[in-house]
């Protein structure tokens, strides 16, 4: 027996609720992408065997779920494509969960999509990235309750939406001079100070009467001038800790891509990885080019969403 999971890449597109005044914190919204994505191959073997890219991280994820299921450590896994990690593309969450389902497939064990986003830590904050690998396309998550008995349960789906097929994107991911992930991670979200009543109000009367009405609607202007706005308010709360409205290797390409035109632009998660929307192929043409000229040396690509969830297969 093989089985090969699939999963994407994704943007993550912000925050909610940041101070859990109103009884509930964190929440956001994201979308699936076509590229890059994640492929596993899976077999049984003698032990724990790691091949390809991320190889290290792969086996401390395997072997923290065999630990958790109390099942000897024995898969040989085969790393056939790569999302690139620390860099906003939700690697960490889309290569735990796929590890997990495909390992949970390979043993024969019949545990939940929740019971395996349990076991391998993933979701404590924000369920964008979980949603997204059962389901892809556009999300929007209701955070965590910050008191009672639903306190550490995975974040509600709020929404989910067919992303348009015809909607361009372009994507650029500066070479990182610091990632926040981790520990350095935990340490950011330590030091972020309580988001005011009215900021929250803002971004959240942005997403529901602008943002979301627009996608349902089909109308890329407003939905990106609306992703732009909550964006930079998101950016706000995060600008102690990433010295800016972005961070430091984002902005000015940010900056750039404004000017270029972008029919909405952003940063995606901790960065760097920005993305910026594309209202025909002349302006993704020219965005692409506006991307390149502003980070030569990272990657620099066009993109669609992505309206499926990961995908198992068994062979």
């Amino acid at each position: 027996m093989r089985v090969e999971v699939r999963a994407q890449a994704r943007l993550h597109f912000g925050f909610l609720d940041l101070s859990g005044d109103k009884g509930r914190r964190f929440g956001g919204m994201g979308l699936s992408i076509a590229a890059p994505r994640l492929v596993l191959s899976m077999e049984p073997a003698r032990g724990l065997q790691v091949e390809g890219d991320q190889a290290e991280r792969i086996e401390i994820l395997a072997a923290r779920f065999f630990d958790a299921v109390e099942v000897k450590p024995e898969a040989r896994i085969r790393v056939v494509e790569a999302i690139p990690e620390h860099v906003g593309l939700g690697s960490g969450t889309q290569l735990a969960l796929a590890v997990a389902s495909g390992l949970s497939r390979l043993r024969g064990l019949d545990l939940s999509p929740e019971e395996l986003c349990a076991l391998m830590n993933r979701a404590r904050r924000s369920g964008v990235g979980y949603h997204l690998f059962q389901r892809g396309g556009f999300v929007v998550e209701g955070g965590h309750a910050v008191e009672g008995d639903r306190l550490g349960e995975t974040p509600p789906l709020l929404l989910r939406h067919d992303f348009p097929e015809d909607w361009r994107m372009v994507v650029a991911v500066p070479p990182p001079t610091e990632t926040i992930s981790g520990e350095t991670e935990e340490a950011a979200f330590a030091r972020l100070g309580p988001a005011s009543d009215q900021m929250v109000d803002q971004i959240a009367r942005i997403v529901l009467m602008r943002l979301v009405p627009a996608l349902v609607e089909r109308d890329l202007g407003t939905f990106g001038a609306a992703l732009t706005e909550a964006q930079e308010l998101v950016g706000s709360c995060f600008a102690a800790v990433q010295n800016g409205l972005f961070h430091p290797d984002a902005a000015a390409l940010i900056a750039r891509l404004k000017d270029a035109g972008a029919r909405g632009v952003g940063q995606s998660s901790w960065g760097p990885a920005v993305y910026a929307f594309a209202g025909d192929a002349e302006e993704e043409r020219r965005l692409l080019e506006a991307a390149r000229r502003a980070t030569p040396e990272g990657a620099c690509f066009a993109v669609r969403g992505w309206n499926r969830g990961a995908a198992l297969e068994a062979f």
